[in-house]
């Protein structure tokens, strides 16, 4: 006679928000470092407004940094709760995988300060886009794996609405993958190609806003 299976079903609630709630933390310090990276001037008294004025202006590379940094971050943020609101289980790899993705996010505020530091060099602007692209390929690698045969999200979940979001999401990693060869034929024009994520998502939205 078999015996019955005594193995319970998980609380797949509970887990994802423990999943989620984890990330969110994650996704807040990184965010905090970012502000914490910039220092303010360091100047000898008696100190003039063209003193503080030359070296506030010196700080502007930091401040594009952080900005860029700042909306990568706060752009996946969303992405991150948007994919997980279609996610209803989740198993070891999702886990892994969400961990890969953490993983870019917390190193982001190191390389942002590199950026901001030395900019001007393409290594930095290399390292940057690396990262950057990691992100993107990692978060990529959770919605794909989840969606794929609707294995971890609702069955009645659209197809078409589940290929509809690959585009855009493939298009953030390639964007930025792109600008490295720019940043060591023209250093510095780099950052120039990545404001291109932006605008093709503000079009692709409008793309399929008119065809609804």
């Amino acid at each position: 006679m078999k015996r019955p299976s005594t193995r319970a079903e998980p609380d797949w609630e509970l887990g994802l928000n423990r999943i989620v709630f984890f990330s969110d933390a994650m996704m807040a310090i990184a965010i905090t470092l970012l502000a914490v990276n910039i220092r303010v001037p360091q100047l000898a008294p008696p100190v003039s407004a063209s003193q503080l004025g030359s070296s506030l202006g010196a700080m502007l590379p930091q401040a594009l940094s952080f900005l860029i940094s700042f909306i990568v971050i706060g752009v996946y943020w969303m992405a991150h709760h948007r994919y997980f609101g279609y996610i209803k289980r989740y198993d070891a790899r999702l886990m892994w995988l969400n961990l890969l993705f953490l993983l870019f996010i917390v190193v982001l505020p190191f390389f942002s300060t590199l950026l901001g530091s030395y900019g001007s060099l393409p290594v930095a602007e290399t390292l940057y886009a690396l990262v950057i692209a990691g992100i993107g390929l990692s978060m990529l690698a959770m919605w794909a794996y989840a969606s794929h045969d609707h294995r971890l999200v609702d069955e009645k979940l659209d197809p078409g609405f589940i290929r509809g979001t690959f585009p855009l999401a493939v298009a953030t990693p390639v964007i930025f993958l792109a600008s490295i060869p720019v940043a060591f034929v023209q250093p510095g024009l780099a950052p120039l190609v990545w404001w291109l994520v932006p605008i093709l998502g503000l079009g692709w939205r409008l793309v399929r806003r008119t065809r609804r």
